[in-house]
C-alpha cells in the first residue's frame, strides 16, 4: 500500500480528475489532500470536501485552519463535515504561541493529525500585507508542542528545510513527530548530508539503534501537483538506495 500524506489541490478545472487518474497510474491507494489559499491557487477547503466525497475510497479530506482566526469551534465543524485532519501555515505568530492551544487542544480531543508547513514559503506580492514571517514555521516550534500535547499527531511538511538538521533533532525526540522529504531537500542535498542528518555521529547518546527507529518518523509525502508525483516517489525510491534503508521501513514510509 502507497499512501500519499501531502497532495495540494489547485483551483483548475478537472484538476481532482486528473490527480485520481494519477494516483492509479502510479499504484498510490490513498492520498490526503488539502487546498489552502487563492494566492498559492490552491482550492478552497469546499472543493477539496467534494472531491473526497467524489472519490471517498481514495481521498482523504484535510481542512486548511488559519492560525490566529480560527478556533476550536472551526476544528469541531471540520470534524463533523468529514475532514480527516488539519493543515496549517503562515502563522501570524510562531506555531507555539499559546493562542493557539484552544485550536490545538480541539485537535487532539477528535483524534486529528495536523500537518504543519516548516520552512520557507513561495514569494507572493501579498506577502508584505499578510505579514508572513518564514521564521514562524521553524521546526522547533513543533517541539513545544510535542511537548505540550503528547497525543497530539503532528507532521512536518518538507523536513524543514532549511533548518533540517533541526527538524531531525525534533522528530528524533517526539514519538509524535513525523516529517515528509518534500520541498526539494531530496535533490537539493547529496547523500552524504542526509546521512549525517539521519546518522548523525553522536555516540553513544544516539547509536545505531537510535538512529534506525528515524525512519519511523518519516512518512511519503510529495507536496507538488499531480503531473510531478511520479518524480517525487522516484526521489524518496533513490533516497532509500543511497542510505541503504531496510525494505521494511522504506515500506512502511511509502
Amino acid at each position: 500500500m502507497i499512501i500519499d500524506f501531502n497532495v495540494p489541490v489547485y483551483d483548475e478545472p478537472g484538476y481532482g480528475e486528473a490527480l485520481a487518474q494519477t494516483a492509479g497510474n502510479l499504484g498510490i491507494d490513498h492520498l490526503c489532500i488539502a487546498g489552502g489559499e487563492s494566492r498559492y491557487g490552491l482550492a478552497a477547503n469546499a472543493e477539496v470536501r467534494r472531491l473526497a466525497d467524489s472519490y471517498p475510497d481514495l481521498f482523504i479530506p484535510f481542512a486548511r485552519v488559519d492560525p490566529g482566526k480560527d478556533d476550536a469551534a472551526t476544528v469541531e465543524r471540520f470534524d463533523r463535515i468529514g475532514f480527516a485532519g488539519l493543515c496549517v501555515w503562515a502563522p501570524p505568530v510562531p506555531y507555539d504561541d499559546s493562542s493557539f492551544f484552544p485550536l490545538y487542544e480541539a485537535a487532539v480531543a477528535l483524534e486529528m493529525p495536523i500537518r504543519f508547513h516548516t520552512g520557507l514559503l513561495p514569494v507572493t506580492e501579498m506577502d508584505r500585507a499578510l505579514g508572513v514571517r518564514c521564521a514562524n514555521m521553524r521546526p522547533v516550534f513543533l517541539d513545544t508542542l510535542a511537548r505540550c500535547f503528547p497525543r497530539l499527531k503532528i507532521v512536518g511538511v518538507g523536513l524543514g528545510g532549511p533548518w533540517w538538521e533541526e527538524a531531525a533533532e525534533t522528530m528524533r525526540l517526539h514519538q509524535n513527530v513525523l516529517f515528509d522529504l518534500s520541498g526539494g531537500i531530496l535533490n537539493q542535498k547529496g547523500t552524504e548530508f542526509l546521512n549525517a542528518v539521519f546518522r548523525p555521529a553522536r555516540a553513544p547518546l544516539w547509536d545505531e539503534e537510535s538512529a534506525g527507529s528515524m525512519w519511523a518518523h518519516v512518512l511519503f509525502g510529495s507536496g507538488v501537483r499531480y503531473d510531478e508525483i511520479a518524480s517525487v516517489e522516484g526521489d524518496y525510491q533513490r533516497f532509500f538506495r543511497a542510505m541503504a534503508v531496510e525494505e521494511r521501513e522504506s515500506e512502511a514510509v511509502m
